[in-house]
This record gives C-alpha cells, structure tokens and sequence, in this order.
C-alpha cells in the first residue's frame, strides 16, 4: 500500500499503519502538469502546526504514478487547498474543515527565496498589505481570477499584448502550487 516508488525524505504514507485511516475505496486518475497519477480516497486526522485539526478529512493516497519529481522531491506530502466549489467536490475540503475562508500566497523572485502561505487574514509580521493584491474569485471550478493589460517582451525586446490581455480580458487559474506562467499557444506565438 502506498507509492513504494516515492523517494521521499521520509517513508511513504502508509494507510496501514495509520489508526485514524478510515476507507472510503474511490479509486480515481488524477491528471497535473507533472503527469498522471492513481488516487484513493480515504479519511483521515490532518493536522498543520499545533492549532490546525481535521479528523475524518477526505484526502487522496497516491497509490501509483508518473510524475518525475515524485520520485526526486524533498516533500513528503502536496496538500491541495482546492476550492469547495470544484467540481464533482462531494467532500468537506480542507480549507472548509479550518474555517478558512480566505488565503494568500507570496512567492519570492530569486530561486530559493522564502515563500509565504497565509490562512486566514492575510495580516502577519512577515507580510505589508501595501505589497498584496486581492483578485476576486470568478470561476466556478477553480480557483480563478479576471486577467487585464497582459504583455510580454519578445525576442526582439518589444512589448506584445496577449489576445486576452484587452479590455475584456479573460481568465487565469490561480494554482498556489506552481510558479510557471502557462498561456494559450496563439498567445505564445505573438
């Protein structure tokens, strides 16, 4: 049980040896920019830090996959902080079991730079709300926000305005769990 194929820096999570797992047996292909991976759904106590409690929390279990930095990461869990709006959602996501109705998430420029995830008010030690951006949730799946003005300078250093960059804009899924930047293909051949 569990991916075996994981390197991780610490076993694989093992339903087995857990006293709180609880079976639900839905088994299902989920499908990342990493690549595919096969999930099951099971319940189970997650906690974050010392405040943070959720017994009987639906959580997937990968139980085989195809995503390279699975098997490279020095991560041991990915913690999806989906919307309870997603579709086909069926379950109480984790943000619904900590009474959290709003986050926030600041990502560092240089490579290796500290990052922030904020539950709750966005107000900390560590974050100014001059340097925040609110972006109102528009998608009915997603987490997904209005996108306006986008340009990008070309090979030649010259700005170009996307197709959905104009006044009507268009929409941008918010994925807390990446940094990449991905666009439609005629967006990227201007």
């Amino acid at each position: 049980t569990g991916v075996q194929t994981c390197a991780l820096p610490i076993s694989a999570y093992d339903h087995g040896l857990s006293k709180s797992y609880a079976k639900n047996g839905t088994v299902t292909k989920h499908v990342f920019g990493s690549g595919p991976c096969i999930s099951m759904m099971g319940y189970e106590t997650v906690q974050v830090g010392p405040n943070l409690v959720s017994k009987e929390q639906a959580f997937w279990e990968i139980v085989d996959h195809r995503i390279q930095v699975l098997d490279t990461a020095k991560f041991a869990a990915i913690v999806g902080i989906g919307p309870n709006f997603a579709y086909g959602n069926t379950e109480k996501t984790l943000l619904m079991s900590y009474g959290v109705t709003e986050f926030s998430v600041c990502l560092g420029k240089p490579s290796g730079s500290v990052g922030y995830l904020t539950w709750g008010s966005p107000e900390s030690d560590n974050l100014k709300k001059s340097d925040m951006v609110t972006a109102n949730v528009v998608g009915e799946h997603h987490w997904s926000a209005p996108l306006h003005n986008v340009t990008f300078s070309n090979f030649k250093g010259e700005q170009a305005q996307i197709p959905c960059g104009g006044k009507d804009g268009c929409a941008a899924i918010i994925d807390s769990g990446t940094s990449l930047i991905a666009a439609p293909g005629d967006a990227l051949i201007q």
